[in-house]
This record gives C-alpha cells, sequence and structure tokens, in this order.
C-alpha cells in the first residue's frame, strides 16, 4: 500500500504533537504538584482588638403579643431580684346563651314540647395554664430523651426489663416500667398487661427556674381596666403598646377574688376519669381516664362569679358581641405571692383557658316523641370557655447589685459584661477596636489591605471567674446568649446560613452560629462562643460598614423577632430582641478592659485565615 504525501505529513504531525503533549503532561504534573507543596498559600490565626461598654440598660419594654408568660419571683445571681405577673383580656365563649335554647325561646315555643326552663347552674370553673415542654425523641422509639437510657439508640431499655423502648412501645406497655400495669408480674413474664394505660404519657416540663416543690400563694382576680386593642391617642389607626411599667393592679384596678389559695406545682400528666359509670360495661368507668392533657396550672374558680356574670344574663347585650364582652368582662390578673422559695416560670399561655361547665334541664320523650305521656326532664352538662385576649406581663427589677451602675459608668471599655433578659441589660460590642476614636476604622482599613479570606471567624466570651466561684448546677445561668446588628436588630448573616435546628427542644438549634453556654472539665460555666465568619468576610472584602453589635441572653435562638423599649441611653423609643425579654436568668462576662488578674479571659476575635499576597 502507498501513503500519499498529504497523509504521511498529516501521521508525523501527530505523532510529534503525542511526544510534545507527554512532554507537558509531566512538567504540568511537576508544576502543579510544586504549586500545591510549596507555602504559597499561608493558613494563620490572629486575635483583633473587641471594645465592649454597657452604658444603657432597660428602663421599660412593650409585653403585649408575646405568646410565653413570666410568673413568679427569682434571685438572679449577681444581679438581682425579678418578679412577674399576668394581666390578661378574656375572649367570649362561642354563643351569647348557654343550654339549647335562648331565654326567649324558653318562655315557650309553639308546637315545641322541647323548649322548656333550662335552668342552668354552674358546676365548676377552672383556669388551666400549660407548662413547656420538651418532647425531643430522637431515635423514635417513644421515650422522650431526658428520660431516654440512651436516647441515641432504637434499641435502648430505660427501664432495664430486658424489652426494648421501641418494643414496648409498640406492645403498649410503659418503658418506664418493669411492671407497667404494677400486678407484681414483670413485663418480661406477665402475659396480662391490660391493667396499664398505654395512652398516659410522662413529659418533660421546662423553663421552670428555682426550686419546683416550693410553695405559693395563687391569686387570680378579676381586671377592672379596659384594655383597649387600638391606640386612641393616634385616632384608632394603630395598635395600642403596652408597657411593663404600669401597673394595673397598683393602680386599683381590681375586682372580684377568683381564687386566693397556696398552690404547689404538680408537673405529672393531668388526668381526668370518667364521672359515671357504664352499667353496660365489666369496667368501672370512673376509674379509667377520659381526657389527658400536658402538665399545666389547673385551679377551681368561683363558680358563683361565673354563674352571676355569664349563666344569669344569657342573652343580655353584654353577651351580644366581642366588643361589647370585652367592655363587660375586661379580664383577670394572675399573681404567684409570698413564695416559700425562689420559683420562676414561662407559661404556654397561648393555650391557656377557663373552663366553665353547667348543667341544665333538657326535655327527654323517651324515644316516644308522639307520647307525651312518658315524657322526663333531665340534667345534662355543657361547658363553654373563655380564651386569652390582650394579655400583658408586669416585669419588676429590685436588690440591684450596685457594680451594675459602676460597669454602666465605665467609658473606656467595660471590665464586665452584666447580660441579663425580662427589664434586661445589654451590651455593646465593637469589634477590631473603638469605634469612636478611630482606632477600629484603622484596624479594619489595615486588614482590608490584606489578601485574606476568612476560614473561622469566633467571637467569645468567657463567664467572670468571680461571678462562679461558688457556682453549683442549682444556680440558674443563661445557657445562651444572642448577637445582633445593632444598628438595625437583624441577626448576623452567620445566623441565617446556619439551617441546623432542632424544634422539639427549647432553645435549640443554630449550633453553628453558636452562643451556647460551654462549661470547663470541673462543670462550671465557662464561656460562649460564636462564629461569625461570613460577617468578617463581609467587613474585609465586601467593604460593608463595621456596626456596633448588641450582646443579650436568649429564650429562643429561632425568635429573632422585636419588641419596643426604653432605655435608659436612648430619650426615644428602640427596638429590643423578644428573645432577651422572655428569657429571665442572667450572666456575668468579662468584658474588653477586665480588672487586673483577669487579662486572659477578656473578649476575643479569633481569625483563622488564608494569606493569598505570597
Amino acid at each position: 500500500m502507498k501513503f500519499k504525501a498529504s497523509k504521511l505529513r498529516n501521521y508525523f504531525f501527530i505523532l510529534v504533537l503525542s511526544i510534545v503533549f507527554h512532554s507537558c503532561n509531566e512538567d504540568y504534573n511537576t508544576v502543579g504538584y510544586d504549586l500545591i507543596s510549596t507555602n504559597a498559600f499561608e493558613t494563620d490565626r490572629i486575635k483583633l482588638p473587641v471594645f465592649s461598654y454597657q452604658k444603657e440598660s432597660l428602663t421599660d419594654i412593650q409585653t403585649n403579643g408575646l405568646v410565653v408568660q413570666q410568673l413568679g419571683t427569682i434571685d438572679v445571681p449577681n444581679v438581682g431580684r425579678s418578679s412577674a405577673y399576668i394581666i390578661s383580656q378574656l375572649n367570649m365563649p362561642t354563643t351569647n346563651f348557654f343550654g339549647l335554647y335562648s331565654p326567649s325561646d324558653e318562655l315557650g315555643v309553639e308546637d315545641n314540647a322541647r323548649a322548656i326552663a333550662e335552668n342552668e347552674q354552674v358546676t365548676s370553673a377552672y383556669l388551666e395554664i400549660p407548662f413547656l415542654n420538651n418532647v425531643r425523641d430522637q431515635d423514635g422509639d417513644g421515650v422522650i430523651d431526658s428520660l431516654d437510657e440512651d436516647p441515641l439508640s432504637i434499641t435502648s431499655d430505660s427501664d432495664g426489663d430486658s424489652i426494648s423502648d421501641a418494643l414496648e412501645t409498640q406492645n403498649g406497655t410503659n418503658p418506664l416500667s418493669k411492671d407497667s400495669d404494677g400486678d407484681g408480674i414483670l413485663d418480661f413474664e406477665d402475659t396480662d398487661n391490660s391493667g396499664y394505660q398505654a395512652e398516659n404519657r410522662e413529659y418533660d416540663v421546662d423553663s421552670i427556674f428555682g426550686n419546683r416543690n416550693a410553695s405559693f400563694n395563687l391569686k387570680v382576680e378579676e381586671l377592672t381596666y379596659f384594655l383597649n386593642t387600638l391606640n386612641p391617642e393616634e385616632n384608632f389607626e394603630s395598635i395600642q403598646s403596652y408597657y411593663t411599667s404600669r401597673d394595673f393592679y397598683e393602680e386599683d384596678f381590681v375586682g372580684e377574688i377568683l381564687y386566693d389559695d397556696i398552690y404547689q406545682l404538680d408537673l405529672n400528666e393531668l388526668r381526668i376519669n370518667y364521672k359515671e359509670d357504664d352499667p353496660e360495661t365489666d369496667v368501672d368507668e370512673t376509674s379509667q381516664v377520659e381526657t389527658r392533657r400536658s402538665p399545666r396550672i389547673r385551679v377551681p374558680l368561683d363558680i358563683d362569679f361565673f354563674q352571676r356574670r355569664f349563666i344569669d344574663i344569657e342573652g343580655s347585650d353584654s353577651l351580644a358581641s366581642t366588643s361589647q364582652f370585652k367592655e363587660y368582662m375586661r379580664g383577670i390578673y394572675i399573681r404567684a405571692e409570698s413564695t416559700s422559695d425562689d420559683l420562676y416560670m414561662l407559661l404556654n399561655f397561648s393555650l391557656a383557658n377557663i373552663v366553665v361547665n353547667y348543667e341544665y334541664d333538657i326535655y327527654n320523650d323517651n324515644d316516644t316523641p308522639n307520647d307525651t305521656s312518658d315524657f322526663s326532664i333531665d340534667r345534662d352538662e355543657r361547658n363553654f370557655f373563655l380564651t386569652p385576649g390582650i394579655t400583658i406581663n408586669h416585669l419588676k427589677n429590685s436588690q440591684f447589685n450596685p457594680e451594675i451602675s459602676q460597669v454602666v459608668n465605665q467609658t473606656e471599655g467595660s471590665s464586665k459584661i452584666f447580660s441579663k433578659g425580662g427589664i434586661g441589660l445589654l451590651s455593646s460590642i465593637e469589634l477590631f477596636g473603638k469605634h469612636s476614636d478611630g482606632s477600629a476604622d484603622a484596624k479594619l482599613q489595615e486588614l482590608r489591605e490584606n489578601n485574606w479570606l476568612v476560614n473561622e471567624a469566633s467571637l467569645v466570651f468567657y463567664v467572670d471567674p468571680e461571678s462562679v466561684s461558688n457556682w453549683s448546677s442549682n444556680n440558674p445561668i443563661a445557657n445562651r446568649l444572642y448577637l445582633y446588628n445593632k444598628r438595625d436588630t437583624a441577626p448576623l448573616l452567620d445566623y441565617f446560613s446556619d439551617l441546623t435546628f432542632d424544634n422539639t427542644k427549647t432553645n435549640a438549634g443554630k449550633f453553628n452560629h453558636g452562643g451556647i453556654l460551654e462549661y470547663s472539665d470541673d462543670g462550671t460555666p465557662y464561656r460562649y462562643k460564636f462564629r461569625i465568619t461570613q460577617h468578617i468576610n463581609n467587613l474585609l472584602r465586601k467593604d460593608s460598614t463595621n456596626v456596633a453589635l448588641g450582646l443579650v441572653v436568649a429564650a429562643n435562638i429561632n425568635d429573632y423577632s422585636t419588641i419596643k423599649a426604653r432605655s435608659t441611653d436612648e430619650t426615644k423609643e428602640i427596638l429590643y430582641p423578644t428573645t432577651s425579654v422572655l428569657n429571665p436568668l442572667s450572666s456575668v462576662l468579662v468584658g474588653s478592659h477586665p480588672a487586673e488578674g483577669l487579662e486572659e479571659f477578656k473578649i476575643e476575635l479569633e481569625l483563622i485565615y488564608t494569606d493569598y499576597s505570597n
């Protein structure tokens, strides 16, 4: 076979190209290896200045519109005493008459023998306020984590009866008891556990601070002050704000007493048995649970009050509309006084209610509607509910630590940071130095001139060692802090990018961004650490404004809403994180200018960065 010259040249060109490519590929690999193996990209870390000051504290906050309400009294370590009571408007029942018929129909309706005088009578009235509960069950075995021997294992056996929690939940026995039905025969051998009611639940009640066994005088009284929904000072065109500084109780807007007695918390599931036994069954229904509710405050209220104020005026104008009802029945106070020990509660008030039970006469034709000779008048039972309307928390601080005033007056950087919720204490944090003297701007500009990529930026606050020198697990301390942009009260970018969450546990989630209390090896509160990498990169690489940051305690890290507040440093209203209002606890931190001997605990801003300038 003969090749044409042009084809021969093409094959020669391809051969040469292959040789060149192979040689270049070896050079490329060598060069690439050298590039990666050298120190052209240097990773290093640096600690940068931070300036803290605490020239303001809250004097007043708006407390209407909060879902969670606070009740009780507690001594907050290193700060002072906090107390709270609840003022709540009531929403009317769903009807303005009771029983089956309105008062006019009870007087007699032609051709309706059933329309009789019903003689309604209140039999009971209860105020119920649920607690907050942890319901986290990571392994899904039917036992909440706080009671689970191994919350991460589906094969855990919390009661040690050789039957896994998951299997006991499936079989309808109690995974927290070796003898579910209490008959003396252990579950492992028992072939009949029908005496155990599998619907029973165990709860982990959350957000109760102090001594849960303390007794106190619980009072429920009538509110006689009318709470407007709209602001009359702004021509009823905006929502009315209610501030905690106004004490309607001290202003004597108090009516009748509905409950006044010594009370002690019951943190077990509320179980209410059937009232009557069904004679047609072999089971005594009065020993069986008809209703189960989560743990709650539950107190009986004065039935005569509800008889007079509701049943006896059925059909009247006072019950004709929502607005007329709120003018008529203005609300209640709920107060806890004379506690035997510190006790402070966060309550799920959005689910609170007053349930009023009443009996009434009902016409019974005994299934012979055409024969009136065997009719009877029987008693039946119904109920109605009153639910919260406008609700206000009255919060009060007293016996404040005088050292707080000294720290507030420090102008060249605070030695300590007193952070407290409720009518709280907040601190300001300025990164890279003091903003007002230009040192922060100079340092930031210096950093911007470097060709750095920040891999991780951490802002670390150390707990003041003196404040926890005699600390024990019984001493309350804020388990979480919240850091935000003080100019517009928005969270930092790192907050929004952190999608870690746990909606079954209070104040969980945002684990990467942090702010969670860490403990030292001996179990003492040690520090709070925030990762603010995106925030710092924006300052260095995108020329974002280096605004002051606010630091407060947090009750729910997933709530970044704000409310109105007034502070000692402001003549006008400011916006304040709602999450801090709902946490009564505190933490004392070492500031940017600590006292002698505490220098190693001052606030740190640490950057781990890669330098591309070489």
